[in-house]
């Protein structure tokens, strides 16, 4: 019964790999690409996000009125 479920799985595989040409979603470097890209874009927002708040801090801004901007 085991050796006839394993053939008959590999039919199945074989079978449903000839019609499947196309692979639907990313495999191998372009995956590892996609996955980077997206991790150095979220380090890059979590570094913006924290420059703004600390300029916002040493600004002394505040939500009522913007600091008496000199620039003088």
């Amino acid at each position: 019964q085991m050796t006839q479920e394993q053939c008959t799985h590999r039919n199945n595989v074989q079978s449903s790999e000839k019609p499947q040409v196309y692979k639907v979603g990313i495999y191998g470097w372009r995956k590892r690409c996609l996955y980077f890209f997206v991790l150095l874009l979220m380090i890059l927002i979590l570094i913006n996000l924290a420059l703004t708040i600390w300029i916002l801090k040493v600004m002394n801004f505040t939500i009522v009125s913007p600091a008496s901007l000199s620039f003088i």
